[in-house]
């Protein structure tokens, strides 16, 4: 048998060969593992997170020696209510329960997506679902397009395409002006019959952890309201966050009661639903601040921590009662005028807002609004007619005394020249050209009291 010699060559080819062989299979193996690695990173993104069981209303006790062979024969204790709400989670049928919003008019919508944009973000689990009149889609039908309704039909758009949300157009809750915000109420939440149980934010504010609100929606009985309490005493309800087991009967009392009488919402549902039943109990609160108020920010005493604060808190309603709302732009000096005194809690406080204004520019596009205060607000009408008629009396006051008063200080209505006799006039005249005449030196030192 004759043997196979190589040359030199040859045998360079072949370990050359064999070198990019062996580095070629490592790189594909290193591009592989990397690949599954980001498919599912991916995957773990897209899945949805599953809410964290509510805490046990009663506490269990462990069980002592005596309870343990109390027990009868071939029975067994019950089941933790956490690893129950754990096992009902695994198989919850989510496309039945969702958050909702509802834009009145169109000053409302971008907090509306704001919200529903932040439950996308933390990958809740639930339906996403947005009320509006459906006045606003004559309007885009009919090709009636103003600025504002330019910008709704982009928010609508935007909230139906990159965040998922279900647009739901609605009628006015009572035969009128389907143009007026007042004609639409939250008592349409009930017609939504399709859902088992939906939960409602009031905003505008910011959503700093959804897995409180998952849990509140998945574990949650379903009752006709569960609302938050207004107070601690848990005396009356209020519209912070509803949870809602919508029926066509609830809907149809509701409607029925608001056609009655002109009401506002929270008082349709305080003359509907009675307190302390119709609140959401307080062991389903005792996750720490589901929903808080900015306001009571400036309350905070001495060892608040931020970090801890925010950690513990679900959703904070950005509410002063001496600004317009966070979307617009008050100016500065009246912001700093409320700024919390503790300087954690107004580091907080800050942040809230301008994360506001960020996401608003993020999700909606849109810059903070430019407000001016009104020369005359409603709840400053009677203090302005009283300033006036003070100074009226005041004003003729002065003229029954026979002094000299300009012109504009005479009582609204009439003229200095038709009030005052010609010689308090010549009078008044004579003292402003003495004034006048005199050096300033004097007229200081005669203005200016000595002590």
């Amino acid at each position: 048998m004759g043997r196979l010699l190589l040359s030199s060559g040859q045998v360079s080819v072949v370990l050359s060969a064999a070198i990019v062989f062996l580095f070629t299979f490592a790189l594909f193996l290193s591009g592989y593992v990397l690949q599954q690695r980001t498919v599912r990173s991916m995957q773990a993104m897209i899945k949805p997170r599953l809410p964290k069981p509510l805490p046990v209303p009663n506490p269990i006790q462990p069980p002592t020696l005596d309870a343990k062979w109390a027990r009868p024969m071939g029975g067994r204790p019950e089941v933790d209510d956490s690893i129950q709400q754990f096992i009902v989670g695994q198989t919850l049928d989510w496309s039945r329960l969702g958050y909702v919003q509802m834009a009145k008019d169109h000053g409302e919508l971008c907090s509306a997506v704001m919200l529903l944009a932040d439950l996308h973000k933390l990958k809740s689990p639930a339906k996403r679902l947005l009320l509006f009149p459906r006045s606003w889609l004559r309007k885009i039908e009919n090709g009636e397009g103003d600025a504002e309704m330019t910008t709704t039909r982009r928010l609508l758009r935007t909230a139906a395409r990159r965040y998922g949300v279900s647009l739901i157009p609605i009628e006015p809750i009572v035969d009128g002006d389907d143009s007026l915000p007042s004609s639409y109420s939250l008592a349409s939440l009930y017609s939504l019959t399709d859902y088992e149980r939906i939960l409602y934010l009031q905003g505008p504010g910011m959503l700093l952890d959804a897995s409180a609100l998952d849990s509140l929606l998945a574990f949650s009985k379903s009752e006709p309201m569960a609302a938050y309490p207004a107070t601690a005493e848990r005396e009356s309800l209020s519209t912070a966050l509803l949870l809602v087991h919508p029926t066509q009967e609830s809907f149809g009392q509701l409607r029925k009661l608001r056609a009655s009488h002109p009401m506002t919402d929270l008082e349709l549902f305080r003359k509907s639903f009675t307190a302390p039943e119709s609140l959401i109990s307080q062991w389903s609160l005792s996750m720490g601040n589901v929903v808080y108020e900015s306001r009571k920010l400036r309350d905070a005493i001495d060892g608040f921590n931020a970090t801890v604060f925010e950690g513990a808190t679900t959703y904070v309603r950005l509410s002063e009662p001496e600004l317009p709302g966070p979307e617009y732009d008050v100016p500065y000096y009246d912001r700093v005028a409320l700024r919390p005194s503790n300087e954690e809690a107004r580091g907080a406080w800050e942040g809230l807002y301008e994360k506001f204004r960020q996401r608003r520019m993020e999700v909606c596009g849109l810059d903070l609004e430019t407000w001016t205060e009104p020369d005359l607000q409603p709840n400053k009408a009677d203090a302005q007619a009283e300033y006036e008629k003070e100074e009226d009396e005041y004003a003729r006051e002065k003229f029954a005394r026979g002094e000299f008063t300009p012109s504009e200080d005479a009582p609204r209505g009439q003229s200095a020249e038709e009030h005052v006799p010609d010689e308090v006039l010549i009078e008044g005249m004579l003292a402003d050209n003495l004034l006048l005449s005199r050096p300033e030196d004097e007229v200081e030192a005669a203005e200016v009291p000595l002590v």
